[in-house]
């Protein structure tokens, strides 16, 4: 699946032909509208891509929003700190009898239970790993106690009998996780804690403007696929919150987004001037950060596996493929869950 990230303030998205253009705004005292070739930053043929994903002020022109939509293309649309604001959707046929099933689903309390209890298992699991898999090589960071605190927590998670004690423990392992997620970090005042809304320091820059993307994009799976975004099982259902796609990305946020920020700040891809300080408080990637952020984002999410419609997702390979994949992986594997009743089997890190 090829992914468009336009995060160039001013610039435009053009069409010419079949290719989308991205160009610089012209001059003010230019008086002809036509895109010159100094003007074009990149083109892309439309058919080559899936997906556009813009962040901050750039402009779509109405032919190119045209051109996207006779090819399939979806837009998500962000403001340039990586909140969602809304999406230019193809339409396509939904698998009606699917989305009946969800709701079904949803009505029904112990699948609700059951499925959350796997999501919250296999966050907390993916948390004890990461920090566990740290420790091997720096052993002194953390005492056996600290980890321990998460093998209670997923006791807890299996013997819980109603959803909001299970939201009370998926609380409690966050916090617990967040207190020692700042000991990975070895450049110092990166991480003083979980904080957004906005974000007080790089680190939480990064993991706020990540877990937005990455959820963005298991909601275009999610959508894809006919299942409806926004009733989720886990996350309760709230105006314009995409509950479903926040469920499945529950297992992705410490295995993913978090293994990147230790990755760009360990390795000093990132740096104090790739992030801005507004007026109104918080910190943010600027668009040098945002185009350090998704080279390294983009190698780690891989490319999308060829699944054919009647195979089962535990069928195809993903461990060369990337995160695209297993996203893709998951979400089928949940339709299986609510179609046929096979229990949810969420993605875990392997130790």
């Amino acid at each position: 699946m090829a992914i468009l990230y336009l995060i160039e303030q001013n610039s435009i998205l053009r069409k010419r032909g079949e290719r989308l253009l991205v160009c610089r705004r012209p001059p003010a005292s230019r008086r002809y509208s036509a895109v010159l070739q100094k003007d074009i930053i990149r083109d892309f043929p439309a058919a080559d891509v899936d997906h556009v994903m813009l962040f901050g002020n750039i402009q779509v022109t109405t032919a190119a929003m045209h051109s996207m939509l006779r090819n399939g293309i979806e837009m998500a649309v962000f403001t340039s700190g990586g909140k969602l604001m809304g999406q230019l959707t193809p339409p396509m046929g939904k698998n009606i009898p699917l989305r009946i099933s969800q709701f079904r689903r949803y009505e029904d309390s112990q699948f609700v239970l059951e499925f959350s209890r796997q999501i919250v298992k296999a966050k907390i699991a993916n948390a004890q790993t990461l920090l566990t898999q740290f420790r091997a090589n720096h052993p002194t960071v953390f005492t056996p106690s600290d980890l321990k605190f998460f093998k209670q927590m997923l006791s807890r998670a299996e013997r819980c009998e109603n959803l909001e004690t299970l939201r009370g423990i998926e609380g409690s392992a966050a916090a617990h996780y967040f207190g020692l997620f700042g000991k990975l970090f070895e450049q110092p005042g990166m991480f003083a804690g979980r904080t957004r809304r906005p974000p007080q320091d790089p680190v939480n820059a990064v993991l706020s403007f990540g877990y937005v993307v990455t959820g963005s994009q298991i909601q275009w799976f999610l959508d894809g696929v006919g299942l409806d975004p926004y009733l989720g099982f886990f996350h309760a259902i709230d105006y314009g919150r995409p509950s479903l796609a926040l469920d499945m990305l529950e297992e992705f946020r410490h295995s993913f987004v978090d293994s990147l920020a230790v990755k760009l700040f360990n390795q000093r891809i990132l740096k104090e001037s790739d992030f801005y300080h507004p007026p109104g408080g918080g910190v943010y990637l600027n668009t040098r950060g945002k185009q350090k952020f998704f080279t390294h984002y983009q190698k780690m999410l891989g490319e999308i596996s060829l699944l054919h419609v009647d195979q089962s997702p535990e069928d195809f390979p993903v461990e060369s493929k990337g995160y695209l994949s297993l996203f893709q992986r998951q979400v089928h594997r949940l339709i299986r869950t609510i179609q046929e009743g096979v229990p949810y089997r969420p993605f875990v890190i392997e130790k």
